[in-house]
């Protein structure tokens, strides 16, 4: 069909639907005549060139942030207006947001050309449409209007509750038996202002942490208020000092919130401004268990003590990546950004790129798309990590030329970008393991004395690793003198006064805990067979480091969540994929900083 047709019979329904179709389960037909028999105009090529129009005006579009899950993506919504009213009727994604933008546009991209292009969202964005329209959606403040639980609210507007909240006072006057009760507000509670009394407030109740018995603390607490009388007017209960001070009273509690409203809101505001040390957000309700693991791995010994850890996760670089194994992680109806990962991987899966394995109870979306889909009992996938681990340190299919670097100076020698202590020795007492041995128990070498980079001093004591049957110190952070290290190690040390003691090396703990039951017994638990298993493992590790497990977040969401995390985590290790295209990488996403 020509042009000049097209625009003379208007546009087809196929192209409505594409640039601007509306939801109609989003919208009651009875509220909105107008968008009803917009909809049947355009499955029947009468709409005017003016209303085609319409829907990309600057005007008529809003650009904005899909809250319907906590990946955020940028989206645009149309609106369509008449008569002074207005109705969203079609989410698509913003061009210029990276989620839905894969690959993402050219900078020199203009905002004209870019203002017609409508790219993809997921289904649930979509459904935006229901959530914003929904009936029982709350769009104005509820105020309680009798006993708690009976059920009785009144709508007030937003001034006023503005107003209750930072001046209080006898807010629930009218509901019987709270006639006289005062509440008080943020001007009441917030009363300390002055940043150096908070400081000086904090900094000294160390010494009543520090003290051991009931009569030390209470001596401590004694001396601080003698020292501080000045200021506790300020104090929840000068008693208890360690309370805080009244601003703490205020407790911020928030769902999801990304860079920016997180920064301002839970940083600025409540914390800067309002001085309350309790900003809470979901905490394990959602994923602990994996930030907390990712912490825990990402901590580094620094300045005499494990530091920096961050609480993050890493998820695999898909483009790179020629397997992956996917447990708990479905992202085609969930996960972190169907949009956006989904748009990296499916087209590698039908171009014969890259193999997927599938670890879930359900069989989704994901696993129809799978190499091999592996039922597994619903909170048994710690047993699968284990039952791999053990087959891939049996038969030596990690990577031991990663493995072996002890320190920063051996991972820049060999030109990684990271490393680990899968050789450092650690104490066996009563066949568990403890501490990490350190030179100065075994005479290798003395403590030292060092300086922080501000100048402060601190106790330095090397870690040990065994390399050819000789001890060898090791300074995690040396970048210039590199230690390589036994990978498996089983030993008898002796100490500085004599005694001899049992070692073995952090991966050889890793091995005893994978050994504990045999693949047999592990595939009894988790439910996958062990043939399975032993062929997933030799898949996992016949890609050299793209090879990938991505578990965000189902292996986490369990009573054992953490432990799962880093299994699959050690899995990783293993083949040294981290930071490496194909591997695993770090998510990163917008920050003020």
């Amino acid at each position: 069909m020509k042009d000049q047709d097209k625009e003379k019979q208007g546009i087809s329904r196929r192209d409505f639907v594409k640039c601007s179709a509306v939801l109609g389960g989003a919208l009651l037909s009875s509220q909105f005549e107008w968008a009803t028999d917009l909809m049947k105009r355009a499955e029947a090529g009468t709409l005017t060139p003016e209303e085609e129009y319409e829907l990309i005006r600057a005007e008529n579009t809003l650009y904005t942030v899909c809250l319907q899950c906590n990946t955020g993506c940028g989206i645009k919504v149309k609106f369509y207006r008449k008569n002074g009213s207005a109705v969203a009727l079609k989410i698509d994604g913003n061009p210029f947001d990276p989620f839905p933008s894969v690959p993402h546009l050219s900078y020199n991209t203009s905002p004209d050309s870019a203002n017609t292009m409508d790219l993809a969202i997921c289904p649930k964005g979509q459904a935006g449409l229901q959530t914003v329209y929904d009936p029982y959606r709350i769009t104005k403040v509820l105020k309680r209007a009798g006993k708690r639980g009976e059920g009785k609210w009144l709508t007030v507007p937003f001034d006023q509750a503005i107003d209750e909240v930072v001046n209080g006072g006898l807010l629930f006057k009218n509901v019987p038996g709270e006639e006289g009760r005062n509440v008080e507000g943020l001007k009441d509670i917030c009363t300390l202002l002055d940043p150096k009394i908070f400081k000086t407030l904090a900094d000294d109740l160390g010494s009543i942490r520090r003290a051991k018995t009931p009569e030390a603390k209470k001596a401590a607490v004694e001396e601080y208020k003698k020292k501080h009388a000045a200021n506790l007017q300020y104090l929840i209960d000068p008693d208890h000092p360690d309370l805080g001070p009244k601003n703490n009273q205020v407790v911020y509690g928030w769902g999801r919130m990304k860079g920016g409203r997180s920064d301002f809101s839970a940083g600025r505001f409540f914390g800067d401004a309002l001085g309350t040390v309790n900003r809470h957000g979901h905490t394990t309700v959602c994923q602990g268990s994996l930030y907390f693991s990712g912490k825990a791995m990402s901590e580094q010994y620094q300045e005499g003590s494990f530091r920096g850890g961050v609480k993050f996760y890493w998820q695999t670089e898909l483009e790179g990546a020629e397997f992956v194994l996917f447990v708990g992680a479905n992202l085609l109806d969930a996960n972190y950004g169907p949009p956006n990962r989904a748009a990296r991987l499916i087209p590698n899966i039908t171009d014969g790129k890259i193999k997927i394995a599938v670890v879930d109870p359900r069989f989704s979306k994901l696993a129809s798309k799978a190499w091999k889909y592996l039922p597994v009992n619903p909170g048994t996938d710690g047993a699968l990590a284990l039952a791999m681990i053990q087959w891939i340190i049996r038969n030596k299919r990690y990577n031991a030329a990663y493995l072996e670097n002890a320190n920063k100076g051996a991972a820049k020698a060999g030109k990684e970008p990271t490393w680990c202590n899968a050789t450092w020795l650690v104490h066996i007492k009563d066949g568990k393991p403890g501490t990490f041995v350190r030179a100065s128990e075994i005479g290798l070498a003395p403590k030292e004395m060092r300086k922080t980079k501000d100048g402060k001093e601190y106790t330095f004591d090397y870690m040990v690793v065994l390399k050819d049957g000789k001890l060898l110190k090791v300074d995690p952070d040396d970048d210039k003198e590199a230690v390589k290290g036994d990978l498996l190690v089983d030993t008898r040390i002796t100490t500085s006064d004599g005694r001899e003691v049992l070692a073995k090396s952090s991966m050889q703990i890793l091995a005893d805990s994978a050994n504990e039951k045999s693949i047999v017994e592990w595939s009894r638990l988790c439910g996958i067979p062990a043939e399975d298993i032993e062929e997933l493992a030799r898949e996992f590790t016949s890609h050299g480091r793209k090879a990938s497990v991505d578990i965000h977040r189902g292996v986490s969401q369990h009573t054992n969540g953490f432990y799962n995390v880093i299994a699959y985590y050690n899995l990783a290790l293993l083949i040294g994929n981290f930071d490496y295209r194909g591997g695993l990488i770090s998510v990163s996403t917008f920050n003020t900083t």
